[in-house]
């Protein structure tokens, strides 16, 4: 598919790498399984790599010997920008988008913010309990839906957390689109289409076998295509991110509506962005491998 621009060509030897995963927020388990994916998948084509669990202690990053970071991390604060400014900091490259991008994919609200602001549609969003039904409930920060609800009456969401915030339910196609850069060019994988066993794609879905059906390339018309891609690479570009990312959609009555954007998406191999490499006729290998190219030049 298209890309809005085109990078020039790497061309640095690649040394060892640090797959940094782990971390201390609640989604460690996941992001543990997207490091050893990566670590496993590399090692196919044939980079060494070295597996780096963090327990989340900054300090403890200064342990990292290599050049170049694989960044493999989920949740606070690998997801928000601040791992990204410490390695900076250190004078270690890594790969994935600056400390700005990230931090503004973590907020979901402000992501939503951006989308308004840039033109593209999202779901309606409100602080306070709206007074009808049904509505989602999500956590402002973190991945994985861990704490998203789906709520058809009061009941179904008595437990609050502080960050959260209510989102209007939209009925309809949940898609998934992954972008990554490829020999300098921003390409578009193939449309993920989700149909989750349960209500919506939660996190028993994402990670337990038959959670969720995953089809990819989605079975979509040709102007469906050229409108996703052409406001997903809208969103890549200005946004300003690098290397990949993942977005979250859902088309219902011939409108999409973009939900969030992941700055580190999930690499396990139950995630999304694997699924649409696959299609793509790209290994999680390759994508990393480019990501690593990138990351060594910058």
């Amino acid at each position: 598919m298209g890309a809005p621009h085109r990078r020039k060509g790497t061309s640095k030897k690649i040394q060892t790498v640090t797959i940094l995963c782990g971390g201390n927020s609640e989604e460690r388990k996941i992001s543990i399984l997207s490091g050893k994916n990566v670590h496993d998948s590399l090692k196919k084509k044939g980079i060494e790599s070295k597996l780096f669990i963090w327990d989340g202690n900054f300090e403890s990053l200064k342990k990292i010997d290599d050049p170049v970071c694989f960044i493999a991390l989920h949740g606070s604060p690998g997801e928000n920008g601040k791992v990204q400014n410490y390695l900076e900091k250190l004078g270690i490259k890594y790969t994935g988008s600056k400390a700005e991008s990230c931090e503004l994919t973590y907020d979901k609200i402000k992501t939503k913010e951006f989308f308004l602001k840039i033109g593209v549609k999202t779901p309606r969003w409100w602080e306070k309990r709206p007074n009808h039904y049904p509505y989602m409930i999500k956590p402002r920060f973190g991945g994985s839906s861990i704490g998203t609800k789906l709520c058809f009456a009061k009941s179904d969401c008595q437990t609050l957390n502080n960050d959260c915030f209510y989102e209007e339910y939209i009925d309809g196609r949940e898609i998934s689109i992954s972008i990554v850069e490829i020999n300098g060019n921003v390409e578009m994988l193939p449309i993920l289409e989700i149909i989750p066993a349960g209500d919506f794609y939660d996190y028993n879905s994402k990670y337990t076998s038959n959670g969720a059906k995953l089809i990819a390339p989605a079975a979509l018309s040709k102007s469906e295509q050229t409108h996703i891609t052409k406001l997903s690479l809208k969103i890549y570009k200005y946004m300003a991110l690098r290397d990949f990312a993942r977005i979250d959609g859902i088309i219902s009555r011939e409108e999409v509506y973009f939900l969030e954007v992941n700055s580190i998406p999930g690499m396990t191999p139950m995630s999304d962005l694997p699924a649409s490499a696959k299609a793509g006729g790209y290994s999680l290998g390759e994508i990393a491998l480019q990501a690593i190219k990138m990351a060594c030049r910058r």
